[in-house]
């Protein structure tokens, strides 16, 4: 393999012996987490339980328990718990796991408060397994029941090697342990492969509650005492580059190279306190050399991290791996065989066997939304790295799998499989017990999407694959046009899946990102109308003008024309497709004459997303949404079926939740973390948030928006509260997932960080179950179309003619480092590739500031324009002033937002000329754009000088 451009020899080895990811990737396991916690001091150790007789111990129907002498610990006997591993019948829902028969061991009350941990031993012997799971649950009677009444609190899904004694441990210092009246070991009854053995079988002893010295931290915005977070996967160059740790760190730092030794830079700490807490910020932005670096602040050493352009390439390959080891149908080595071949989908007495693409999560299910949306990401990434040979062609061998998952399962009259398979292991025996069933559904949403990864496919695949290219063009349309003869019924499922995820801002946004798709394969007009129109109601959902609150933020979207609710998303987020979609319009038709109402919308979202992120500094972490004290009192009925583990009291929770955010007034409050109850975890909504910002980024040239997106990426590898990657197998101290089927896979992000109960800060403990520590596809389609997007750098070129063979003196005005290159000579050429920011361009005395976005391509001209413009606005007069350098008069043409049309104006090197508009609505934001000589790359945004502060 040519090796490219990636900044970790080690894993490219790895990546060759994955034979470019067609065999799973190697996962460094001493990188977990809690192999940190396995070294904390223990200060003090009780036995709970000697295993000389089984007096206190139950065992649940399926599960049978005895004591054993064949594998025993210190000598000591050994409890033997067995269950089938497959019934013939569902105990509780349809195609979920059969049954979790538990043994367990009761206590009178005790208190264990004094402990803050629980240790075990575990030794699995299932032969045919490929990898095996146990849950481990607390139960307490006391004030604070445990579990709560979601069944997650107290719970712990233990990974474990088979064959091996495993040590298990897990801190508790957040579970009530007052009154303990048992502590129950369960498994999950999933199927089995063929060649695997039809009973469990786990032998575990040395049970014991022990005292460690310090617990991990668990909940906060700072980090733990005496702590650096990093980004694990390292900075790029031209990016703001920042630690974070907590108010007690000392109050200098030194940045070194660690290849060389050498300090390379020393520089003070900044103490920075906000509502979320005190913090030290170590920021070394003016570092930009490429190479490999470590932290040291006082007695705080950090782990090693490069700075380069391509640092986020790494974790692009390892998301590839995820998906190729949760591909369905496939033989998978060292994961799974062959799986779920009588997995059928139903319609009008016709059949498809529906395993293929890919499972979504740690169970083996499989629905089309993440299907469509995984398939879009791909081929998108695969458009965005097309210069990176060896991953733009694996990306489109990738999405051709989910793809081919889409076409079959299609029955050509709207009617596709929306969800199959289950959480189960399947035979592949149609009429077996355990065959799944579902029924086609024809669904204006999921049609949309996938006529979207249809259209974009076919352009990937224009001269790779040609004929498939063309069939991909008709289905695209075909799929169009069954979701746009249902835009006006909103199917919305009032049923507690959290996969479903249905409202009209959202059907509206992948209606435009279809139409427009389909308008770039086809050039057929009718496309190019339809996006318009079906953007008109995108808008009609935004937020235009001021609310009346104390903090009157506008850009957010209601999930409906009406206005009445503000759109959130809980557990997933397509937070980003109304501004991915308006982004499309204006890359396709700049001359439209709506083209203005779009780029406004577009800006007014972003604005409200930069106000939005400070909520969370100094991580600037995507906030969730916009939520009204009394929103679910409004339709209390509906709210409730909509949730899982529904009870009345949900409706005083959700209250109190909305209320812990940060007050907007007149009811409404911007919660950092969703409102939720039993799903929780963040990823999907972090990356979403992303995404609207990088996308966003591309259309307005805002280097500062591309920043908030960087940012996280940077929360999602390890830059958060706990230091932690959420993603195995990239940067540090990921921690172990619920995996409870394939196993832990390289590239998998769980679901993501909840908040504390009611509260509205990050809540993080060791222990793991579903769903905010399950891995689930759905972030990693998220985090693979940002991650793809920002790993590209910006491309300036151009023809300094009038000198050639001289200087060009380039400074990154982010972090102030100035370095130059020599332009050819005869023509003066030059090409310099550089990271997304702002810039500033010396040449033979002239100076011209520009801003570059990554993977995009810039000229810099010999006139060496540059412009500067100022606003005010007074009493509904906004008044403009425009300057220029250089050589060459320019013209300045003007679209204008909510303000008087402007006329054009030439503006003369040296001169300055002040124009002046009256705002047309002062109730609403209003926008210019001076444009210089035509160009829109190089337009100047004018906006409205209202500050919006949050409180």
């Amino acid at each position: 393999m040519e090796k490219t451009a990636m900044t970790n020899l080690l894993f490219g080895k790895q990546l060759e012996d994955s034979k470019m990811i067609h065999r799973p990737l190697f996962l460094d396991e001493t990188e977990y987490f809690e192999r940190i916690l396995e070294n904390t001091p223990v200060l003090q150790s009780k036995e709970l339980d000697g295993l000389e007789n089984l007096e206190a111990w139950t065992a649940d129907e399926l599960a049978s328990l005895s004591l054993n002498d064949k594998h025993l610990l210190d000598e000591k006997k050994t409890l033997q718990f067995s269950t089938p591993t497959r019934l013939d019948h569902w105990t509780e829902s349809y195609a979920r796991i059969y049954a979790t028969p538990y043994i367990t061991r009761h206590f009178d009350h005790e208190d264990w408060t004094a402990y803050n941990r629980i240790s075990l031993c575990v030794r699995p012997e299932m032969p045919g397994f490929k990898f095996v799971s146990l849950h481990l649950q607390l139960i307490n009677e006391g004030e604070e029941p445990v579990p709560d009444r979601y069944n997650r609190e107290g719970c712990h899904n233990i990974n474990l090697k088979n064959h091996e004694w495993n040590k298990v441990s897990v801190e508790i210092p957040h579970i009530a342990r007052d009154k303990v009246t048992a502590l129950k070991i369960g498994y999950d009854i999933i199927g089995n492969e063929s060649e695997a053995v039809s009973r469990s079988c786990f032998y575990i002893g040395d049970l014991r509650l022990e005292k460690v010295e310090r617990t991990a931290k668990w909940s906060g915005w700072e980090p733990a005492e005496g702590s650096l977070v990093i980004c694990g996967s390292g900075y790029q160059p031209g990016a703001l580059k920042t630690a974070i740790g907590g108010a007690g760190l000392a109050d200098h730092f030194k940045l070194i190279d660690v290849d060389t030794g050498r300090v390379v830079l020393e520089k003070q700490v900044v103490k920075e306190e906000n509502g979320q807490g005190a913090f030290s910020i170590l920021d070394f932005s003016e570092v930009s050399r490429e190479g490999r670096y470590l932290i040291v602040c006082g007695e705080q050493t950090t782990r090693t991290f490069p700075i380069a352009q391509d640092v986020w390439e790494d974790s692009i390959w390892k998301t590839i791996n995820l998906f190729f080891c949760e591909r369905c149908g496939y033989e998978v080595p060292g994961v799974h065989k062959y799986c779920h071949g009588n997995v059928l989908n139903h319609h009008e007495g016709k059949s498809v066997v529906a395993n293929g693409g890919w499972h979504d999560a740690a169970d083996m299910s499989q629905n089309l939304t993440n299907t469509a949306e995984a398939v879009y990401s791909f081929f998108h990434a695969a458009l965005e790295q097309r210069n990176n040979v060896p991953l733009f062609e694996r990306l489109v061998e990738e999405g051709k799998w989910g793809l081919d998952y889409m076409l079959r399962t299609r029955f050509g009259d709207g009617y596709r499989a929306m969800g199959s398979g289950g959480s189960v292991w399947t035979g592949h025996i149609i009429g077996a017990c355990d065959q799944l069933d579902s029924e086609a559904q024809n669904l204006a949403i999921e049609n949309f999407m996938a006529a979207a990864a249809e259209a974009l496919a076919a352009q990937v695949l224009e001269s790779i694959d040609p004929a498939q290219s063309m069939h991909l063009r008709q289905v695209a349309q075909e799929d169009f046009d069954f979701a746009y003869d249902k835009l006006d019924f909103e199917e919305y499922t009032e049923s507690m899946d959290p996969a479903r995820v249905s409202s009209p801002i959202l059907l509206y946004s992948a209606g435009v990102l279809a139409a427009c798709h389909i308008y770039e394969i086809t050039g057929a007009d009718y496309y190019r109308e339809k996006a318009v129109e079906i953007a008109r109601r995108v808008m009609g959902c935004q937020q235009t003008e001021y609310p009346d609150w104390e903090v009157p933020l506008t850009g957010f979207f209601y999930r409906d024309e009406e206005k009445k609710q503000i759109q959130h998303y809980n557990h997933r987020s397509h937070e980003h497709e109304p501004i991915m979609a308006l982004g499309r319009l204006c890359r396709l038709f700049p001359e439209h004459p709506e083209w203005m109402d779009w780029y406004h919308s577009i800006v007014l979202y972003t604005e409200y997303y930069k106000t939005a992120t400070r909520s969370t500094a100094p991580y600037f972490m995507s906030p969730a949404s916009i939520y009204h004290e009394d929103e679910a009192d409004l339709d209390a009925e509906l709210f409730l079926n909509q949730q899982a583990f529904a009870h009345p009291g949900m409706l005083a929770e959700y209250r109190q939740q909305v209320r812990n955010g940060v007050k907007l007034g007149q009811g409404y409050y911007l919660r950092r973390f969703p409102t939720w109850f039993s799903y929780r975890g963040n990823n999907g909504l972090v990356l979403a948030g992303g995404n609207a910002a990088v996308f966003g980024a591309d259309i307005r040239g805002d280097a500062a928006l591309m920043q908030l997106a960087l940012h996280q990426l940077e929360w999602t590898v390890g830059k958060n509260p706990f230091g932690q990657s959420l993603m195995l197998g990239e940067g540090y101290n990921y921690a172990q997932q619920y995996v409870c089927l394939p196993g832990p896979i390289s590239g998998s992000i769980c679901v993501g960080i909840q908040s504390y109960r009611d509260e509205d800060y990050p809540y993080w403990p060791q222990t793991n179950n579903a769903v905010y520590r399950e891995m689930w596809v759905h972030p990693s389609i998220r985090y693979l179309l940002l991650a793809s997007r920002i790993n590209r750098p910006a491309i300036l070129y151009g023809w300094l003619s009038d000198a050639p063979e001289t200087l060009l003196e380039v400074e990154c005005l982010a972090t102030g480092e100035v370095t130059s290159v020599r332009t050819k000579p005869r023509t003066g050429e030059f090409r310099l590739s550089l990271p997304s920011g702002d810039y500033r361009f010396r040449w033979q005395g002239m100076t011209k500031r520009m801003t570059l976005i990554g993977g995009r391509e810039y000229e810099l001209k010999n006139g060496f324009t540059d412009y500067e413009a100022t606003i005010r606005e007074e009493n509904g007069l906004a008044s403009i002033q425009l300057s220029v350098s250089g050589k060459e008069d320019v013209e300045f043409t003007f679209r204008t937002a909510n303000l008087e049309p402007l006329g054009p104006v030439t503006v003369a090197p040296g001169e300055t000329v002040e124009l002046k508009a009256n705002v047309l609505n002062g109730d609403r934001p209003w926008l210019a754009l001076a444009v210089p000589g035509g160009d829109l790359r190089e337009a100047l945004e004018l906006l409205t000088d209202k500050e919006v502060v949050l409180g």
